[in-house]
């Protein structure tokens, strides 16, 4: 078990690295996809006919990307978190929290949220690639580049969220059904 907590550890580190990369990879790309957009718009054989939008929620997605780390907090915030979403390239070693008497616990609800705390800094980072890859694929979808539902990316967005909080959702949940209520 000591050995999966560990590739846990080190496969949401690689995770939490590569996030603001890709955010800003992202967030210029569409940068210059909208600048060149709005110069398209201006010549006879506009390839954004029909879409006027694109350029314009492109530049606005721009911004999303750009600052990801708030989105997400404000996110989390609306669901009722308290967590704080913080995107940076420094590697502070973060290492999850250890629960007491180690991963089994006295009843199959402390086990579960031993497990959770275990794991909590992998269902963070992959939550919110998982958010990141919502939006990212929501902007495909308005171009006509993707062939699903915008409502699917909602889905997959608030999901990513819900990951994030993964271990406050467990608590809850842990405590809903320990009073049977």
């Amino acid at each position: 078990m000591h050995g999966l907590v560990e590739f846990s550890v080190e496969v949401g580190q690689a995770l939490a690295i590569l996030l603001p990369a890709f955010c800003y990879i992202a967030a210029l790309g569409l940068f210059v996809s909208s600048g060149w957009g709005f110069w398209r718009m201006s010549q006879p054989d506009n390839p954004f006919r029909g879409k006027p939008w694109v350029p314009v929620m492109g530049l606005i997605l721009c911004g999303v990307f750009a600052s990801f780390d708030r989105i997400l907090t404000m996110a989390n915030r609306t669901g009722g978190s308290a967590v704080t979403v913080a995107l940076n390239s420094s590697l502070t070693g973060y290492t999850p929290a250890t629960p007491p008497s180690g991963v089994l616990g006295a009843t199959p609800g402390e086990t579960i949220l031993n497990i959770v705390t275990v794991f909590q800094s992998f269902f963070q980072a992959f939550g919110a690639m998982v958010a990141f890859f919502a939006i990212f694929t929501w902007w495909n979808v308005m171009r006509g580049v993707s062939n699903r539902r915008p409502g699917g990316c909602l889905v997959q967005f608030v999901f990513g969220v819900m990951l994030i909080n993964v271990l406050q959702i467990s608590t809850w949940l842990v405590a809903v059904f320990r009073t049977g209520a």
